[in-house]
Order: C-alpha cells, then structure tokens, then sequence
C-alpha cells in the first residue's frame, strides 16, 4: 500500500539519483581532462602523472632547422606511472643530421631517464606541484665523433607548477641544468592549455634557456594541438621558432608530431 505523497516522493528521489550519477560522471570527466595533459608536443611539464599502473608511449619525430642546416629526431617516449603520485621515463632517441655541402649522417642520440614526483595536489592544495629529475646519456658507439650529439651527461632538475581554471590550465617549469664538460643553464618557461572540445586541446608555450650566468639566452615559443582519435590514441602536434638567439646562432624552426598511446 502507498502513502499519501508516496509517488511525488519516489520521482523526486529517481530524479536525485539521476542527477547525482550525471554529477559523477561530470566530474570524472573534468578529473581526467585536466590530468595527463602537458608534455608532448610541448618541451615542458606539468605536475600530472598517467596514473598507477597506467602507461603514456609517445612516438613522435621532432624536425628542427636552423639557417641550412636541419635535424631530424625521431623518439620513443616511455611514460609509466609507479603508484598515484609518481612518473617514470625513458626516453631514447635517433638523430638525422643534414648539414648544407655534406651527406646526411644518422646514429642514436642521448637517451633520458626521468622520475616525476607529485607532492602536492590541487585538489586538497589549490595547485599542483611535482619535482622531475631528467638525466641524459651519451649512446654507445660513435655519436659523438660523428657530431651528432654533445659529448658529456646532461642532468635536469626542474619543479612543476599548476593550476586550473575551467576549461584552462596553466602552469610553469623551471630548473637548473647542469651539463658534464660544458657551461651549466637555467632553463624556465610557462605554457597554457584550454580545451575547446572533449577530444581536441590546443596549447602554447613561452621558454627560455639561459647561461648559468645570465650572459646570453635563447628564448623561443611553441604552439600546438591534441586530437584524440581513439580511446587510447591521440594525434598530438605543435610547431614554434625562436624569438631570441644567442649571440653567434642563427634563428630557428621547429615542429613536433606524434602519436600518444594509453592504456
């Protein structure tokens, strides 16, 4: 038997629990649009990490031409993520070199092993903040005679800065770059990105690489896009030039392209 007021009631709580799975789902999808989106087809990274147990592979060529001369890399980016708040990488390279008078020569490039640690988060925080120490290698083989990469140990110690705003998210990434054998830099930047529909993200970026001692720097800008194809496939771009050179290079282009594999 019902209660008087038993129908309106059962309505009422229906529509409740409609608009309390619809909230969920609003906010599951807020959660993840802004998580794990900085990084390629930008230089910089955000705090973001893929998530425990979950994998972020970017196969991506990266074309740069300064004056004459161009450079081609071809990269395998390999993204893990150990737990909720950490991030591993290994990064190894291919370097393609087409210098103006000469024949193009090809050989492995450095390669990079990263470790990303979140340790604050933006919603408990206001913003989200992450160290990522990033060090370098020099191939076995003849690379370095070659000149196809800088002889000595690169080792990057950045610190992420986030937050978002609705549909943006900004953040900033800098850090002290020491180089084995050859004059240390300070590398900064800021980047934003705004999402202007569920699959398709565009970005930019503002970098800038200095001298340890401030003499001299190269700052450069950088835009590009994400478009997801597929679930677990994401077509990501971008393409930028140098706006300031040191002193003795010539400016120069540069353009990204990949595909962003996660699972």
């Amino acid at each position: 038997m019902s209660l008087p007021g038993s129908g309106r009631d059962n309505e009422a709580l229906i529509s409740f629990n409609h608009a309390a799975r619809l909230t969920a789902v609003s906010l599951s999808l807020l959660t993840s649009a802004a998580t794990g989106l900085a990084g390629p087809p930008l230089e910089f990274d955000d705090p973001d990490t893929p998530g425990a147990g979950k994998w972020e592979i970017n196969f991506a060529s990266l074309l740069e031409k300064r004056a004459s001369l161009w450079e081609f890399k071809p990269v395998l980016d390999l993204n893990y993520g150990w737990g909720e708040r950490v991030q591993l990488k290994v990064k190894p390279r291919l370097v393609v070199l087409d210098p103006p008078d000469e024949g193009a020569r090809a050989s492995a490039g450095n390669i990079q092993f990263g470790v990303k640690w979140r340790f604050l988060d933006e919603p408990k925080h206001g913003f989200a903040m992450s160290i990522y120490p990033q060090a370098d290698f020099n191939p076995p083989g003849r690379s370095i005679e070659r000149g196809l990469v800088d002889k000595g140990h690169d080792l990057f110690l950045p610190l992420q800065i986030a937050r978002t705003f609705g549909r943006t998210r900004l953040y900033a990434d800098g850090g002290y770059n020491w180089r084995d054998g050859r004059e240390a830099e300070w590398i900064v930047g800021v980047a934003a990105e705004y999402r202007l529909a569920d699959k398709f993200i565009v970005m930019g970026e503002l970098r800038d690489v200095a001298q340890a001692d401030f003499d001299d720097h190269e700052l450069f800008f950088n835009a590009g896009f994400k478009r997801r194809l597929h679930e677990h496939w994401t077509l990501l771009a971008s393409a930028g030039r140098t706006i300031h050179e040191p002193r003795g290079e010539r400016p120069a282009v540069f353009s990204y392209l990949g595909l962003q594999l996660t699972f």
